[in-house]
């Protein structure tokens, strides 16, 4: 039995399990223009960000179905405060990479020096990564698999690898800074590093909630 299925309704549970595919749809359509952006299919590029911003709508809105359902649900409030903010902490997986997506769709990305588009696709693999890892933890503990101690630590992995590539990423910006124009081109390619190394600090954020979370209920 799911440590979340002892307290939450069927439907509630259902909604959850939607409710990740959605963020995981979000990031997945968000790498995928990152793959057509380097075979020159911008257009194509485009639309997967665009539909990667839908998915993160779509999760949005299942999220607030699932808050109207756990307002009214009859759970002991400590625990219901517990899911609020386990829920918000997946929610700013999605966030984060929706901001990214915004940045990226009006940067021309193919007039990015190489050295700085290789860093920032890398920070993009890395952070997509630690989305699935951390979606799949959640998905293992909603079907009543509590073991994924070993998931949550190669997202915490991630995040630290993150934190590296994000710094030589500022590092690129400012060595090929000449190579940037105009100067408003060079804040979009900062805030695009920032967003992607800020969502995989949200993957690690909600992976180690659910680590405490599983701790918390096996000590019940």
């Amino acid at each position: 039995m799911s440590i979340l299925s002892e307290v939450l309704p069927e439907k509630i549970l259902e909604l959850l399990k939607d409710y990740l595919d959605r963020i995981e749809e979000t990031t997945d359509y968000f790498k995928t223009a990152i793959k057509l952006l380097d075979e020159i299919r911008v257009g194509e590029a485009r639309k997967k960000l665009s539909d990667s911003m839908r998915k993160e709508e779509e999760a949005d809105r299942i999220k607030k179905k699932i808050f109207d359902l756990l307002e009214e649900a009859r759970i002991d409030p400590a625990v219901k405060e517990q899911l609020f903010y386990m829920i918000g902490r997946i929610d700013d997986i999605a966030d984060w990479f929706k901001e990214a997506a915004r940045e990226l769709i009006i940067i021309p990305y193919l007039e990015i020096p190489q050295a700085i588009r290789d860093g920032l696709e890398k920070l993009v693999n890395i952070s997509v990564e630690a989305a699935s890892k951390t979606i799949e933890a959640y998905r293992r503990v909603l079907e009543g698999d509590s073991d994924v101690k070993e998931l949550i630590d190669n997202v915490d992995e991630l995040e630290e690898e993150a934190d590296m590539v994000n710094l030589e990423n500022r590092g690129k910006l400012l060595e090929y800074s000449d190579e940037i124009k105009p100067l408003t081109l060079a804040i979009l390619l900062h805030d695009y590093n920032r967003d992607l190394e800020e969502a995989t600090d949200a993957c690690q954020n909600a992976s180690d909630f659910l680590r405490a979370l599983i701790v918390a209920w096996k000590r019940r």
